[in-house]
């Protein structure tokens, strides 16, 4: 029987050196790509939290600011209106605290507790938003825009309002007449000051008038 010899040849040093070269551009390329996406994602991320933070705050200013004017006994004010009075009756003012920008504060009052009587001992029943020193703060005890002691809505470590203003205004819906309020909000993250998000809602105060 006849032996056949087979000759095996390697690869040469200039094939090895280009393997070498075109793995090591890949592995470049694949790190390019992953860290482009890890800085996108993070960018997105950033984004999402800052869209989530401004919406949180117009979402508790507005759900508080449409309950302004609102008293439990409705049908004895429209059984008589002459004698039954109101005390939330057109509460809703807009002042701001020294050196803010005008109307960077609102304050109102509604029947929480359903008593027909506007409390002010224990629950005090005056409420209300304002700008101070980059933060939105809520009234405390019916303090007044002028006044200390409001308590912090948002979180001046992490987020950072340039912007908040109200502006009230009439509009007639079915021939009654109706009290809007338009909060502009502008904020952005203390992380990362390039990014900044403004926004305006309208809120209908529908037992205002």
């Amino acid at each position: 029987m006849l032996n056949q010899q087979f000759k095996q040849n390697g690869n040469s040093l200039v094939e090895l050196m280009i393997s070498i070269t075109l793995g090591f551009a890949s592995m470049t390329a694949m790190s390019s790509l992953v860290g482009h996406g890890i800085a996108l994602n993070s960018q997105l991320m950033t984004k999402s939290r800052l869209n989530a933070e401004v919406n949180a705050v117009l979402a508790v200013i507005s759900q508080d600011l449409g309950r302004a004017g609102y008293q439990a006994f409705t049908k004895e004010l429209l059984d008589d209106s002459n004698t039954f009075i109101n005390p939330f009756h057109k509460s809703v003012a807009l002042s701001e605290y020294e050196n803010e920008s005008v109307n960077s504060c609102i304050t109102f009052a509604y029947d929480r507790n359903k008593n027909g009587k506007l409390d002010v001992i224990n629950t005090n029943e005056n409420y209300g938003y304002r700008l101070r020193d980059n933060a939105i703060e809520m009234r405390i005890d019916g303090l007044g825009c002028d006044k200390g002691g409001w308590q912090d809505l948002t979180d001046s470590s992490l987020i950072k309002i340039n912007t908040l203003s109200f502006e009230s205004y009439k509009i007639a819906h079915n021939n009654i007449e109706q009290t809007r309020v338009t909060i502009q909000l502008e904020a952005e993250l203390l992380s990362e000051p390039d990014l900044s998000r403004s926004a305006n809602l309208s809120v209908s105060v529908k037992n205002y008038d």
